[in-house]
């Protein structure tokens, strides 16, 4: 119940529908309940040999309500179920938004198929809860209360035969809920394994084909699939085990109400009518008794799917605004190192930097080079906050980056990153990600794409930059990925340019016309270059070789190679790879 109470602020909103789908609820329910009274009452007067006009005008009224009836619970339902589907849109949207504010390692330590059945499966089970469990609970509660009240108006003795069945019911409903709530997580959760599976191995499907993994895929996912199918079966076992229950109550209530009720009417304690009225009624009973089984079952499914959406909204990020955010707008580009150290997921014994110290003033190139697993790309994360230093300042613009606007610090920066994420949209829709709709501009879409040297692959494309791309870009190449990237960066025209391995896939005459083209670009603003080539960060105006965390040389290219140290180490290698023609 605590999980469903998150609801009541997103119902709030529409009080006033959900007010009227009661209002309307209960005048269905009243008109329902009118037809067994005049149709006892009618069969009454023919009993008695009244005159026919008056059982002519008590069979008008009779489908004056039913039709009156029916117009009503129509707008019954209709008003609740738009109401849970408007608190649904607005839910998904707010898991949606929250989901956005959260740091990046939130998302490594969660499946995103876990999340995709969250905002889809999970979302729908809270809105039958609100929907059609609403709707139904209000209608049986008051039938079943309604109902019983005029039951034993008519005959007490018949009403409680009827009552010693109803504790067999609570009983079943108390047993089985629990167990039905716990059996739908399980479900749920192996839904959310199970798409992560999917997703996993239709991204990776190039990788999957290239080992000739599609059988061991097969049996995998059929694995995960019977999995559950088992869980989805026994909690459907349960789930229908109260369907035949409550037929059973029924009938065995049905029988003991014909004996009684027969010697009532033998004795001539109730007419014929009243009998027949009395058993309309509890033959009207039957729907909201069996439905209550399934109202229970909307309950438990909205209830654990609340509870899995509320604990994935209740986790908060680690990196936002705070009250010491100062007022920024604009970012010039300096950045400094003050003794910063960084150890992933709180393991204090693993340093990724250790006393890590540089500055690269407003407008100069800074490059970083280093072995795999060197702390490069740490560095970056600390410059745009994807990760937070525990020791020692990152400062831009002499402010320490935990007190810039987060959206102010973003915006300055053009990320260029080693592992490229391209959209299932068209190129210049890529290359224009993060640029407002109204400030898009052809002609500078053209000159990042031109600088990027992707205009050199156009002509390979149907549709030029207009042609829609795979998902993650499956269609182009490594390079193509990479220059699509890079001009994506160029394009927001950052104050601070971030290149992370981005040059790799990309050959060494492409990779000097980009350099040469990027001179421009990169004139008057702060860039970052990581690369594993010399060739691609010998002009920055100050390179820093990182090793195990830690800088163990610093200087121009010139001052590293004359130092004879691990750069120049690097430089040598890489010249005789040239010399051998090995990329």
């Amino acid at each position: 119940m605590r999980d469903l109470k998150t609801l009541i602020p997103y119902m709030a909103k529409h009080w006033p529908r959900l007010l009227g789908g009661g209002i309307m609820n209960i005048v269905a329910t009243i008109f329902a309940l009118a037809l067994p009274f005049l149709i006892g009452n009618a069969i009454d007067k023919i009993t008695d040999s009244a005159p026919q006009s008056e059982v002519t005008w008590i069979a008008v009224i009779i489908v004056v309500l039913a039709l009156l009836g029916g117009i009503t619970d129509f707008f019954a339902r209709y008003l609740i179920n738009a109401v849970s589907r408007d608190v649904e849109y607005a839910l998904r949207n707010d898991f949606f938004a929250h989901l956005q504010t959260m740091h990046q390692g939130f998302f490594q330590n969660r499946h995103t198929g876990d999340i995709m059945a969250l905002a889809t499966n999970d979302m729908s089970a809270v809105r039958n809860a609100i929907g059609p469990g609403i709707s139904n609970g209000v209608r049986t509660v008051l039938m079943f209360t309604l109902a019983s009240a005029l039951m034993i108006s008519i005959n007490a003795a018949l009403a409680l035969v009827l009552i010693t069945f109803i504790p067999i019911v609570a009983i079943t409903f108390w047993l089985t809920g629990k167990r039905m709530h716990n059996r739908f997580e399980a479900v749920q959760s192996q839904f959310g394994k199970l798409s992560t599976y999917a997703q996993e191995n239709f991204a990776g499907i190039r990788v999957v084909k290239a080992y000739a993994q599609e059988n061991y895929e097969i049996e995998h996912f059929a694995k995960e699939s019977q999995i559950y199918q088992t869980r989805s079966i026994r909690y459907q076992t349960l789930n229908q085990l109260l369907w035949p229950l409550m037929g059973l109550v029924l009938g065995v209530a049905a029988v003991a109400i014909l004996f009684v009720g027969g010697n009532e009417v033998i004795n001539k304690n109730i007419t014929i009518g009243q009998f027949v009225q009395f058993n309309s009624y509890l033959f009207m009973l039957s729907w909201p008794m069996i439905a209550l089984g399934w109202v229970v079952s909307l309950y438990q499914q909205g209830t654990a799917s609340m509870g899995r959406i509320r604990e994935m909204m209740g986790q908060n990020t680690r990196i936002a605004d705070t009250p010491e955010t100062v007022s920024m707008d604009e970012i010039q580009g300096d950045i400094e190192f003050d003794k910063v150290s960084l150890s992933y997921e709180g393991n204090s014994s693993r340093k990724v930097l250790d006393e890590v110290s540089f500055h690269a003033p407003a407008g100069t190139s800074l490059a970083i080079v280093g072995a795999t697993g060197a702390g490069k790309t740490s560095i970056i994360n600390l410059i745009t906050r994807v990760y937070e230093a525990q020791k020692g300042r990152v400062l831009v613009d002499g402010v320490d980056v935990r007190r810039i606007p987060l959206a102010v610090l973003r915006r300055n920066i053009g990320l260029v990153p080693q592992d490229t994420f391209l959209f299932s949209s068209s190129l210049d829709e890529n290359v224009a990600f993060g640029v407002d709709e109204d400030e898009i501009d052809p002609v500078l879409v053209g000159r990042a794409v031109e600088t990027a040297r992707l205009s050199n692959d156009l002509d390979q494309f149907p549709e030029g930059i207009q042609t829609i791309i795979g998902e993650r870009g499956v269609t182009l190449s490594g390079g193509q990925k990479q220059r699509t990237a890079l001009a994506r960066a160029i394009m927001r025209d950052p104050a601070i340019l971030i290149l992370d391995d981005s040059l790799s896939s990309i050959d060494t005459q492409t990779q000097a016309q980009i350099l040469a083209g990027l001179r421009t670009v990169l004139a008057g603003r702060t860039s970052i270059i990581i690369s594993q080539r010399i060739s691609t960060v010998k002009d920055a105006n100050q390179i820093i070789v990182l090793d195990d965390g830690q800088i163990i040389e610093r200087g121009t290219h010139s001052e590293l190679v004359a130092l004879r140290g691990v750069y120049a180490s690097m430089y040598r290698r890489e010249l005789l790879s040239t010399e051998l023609g090995i990329e």
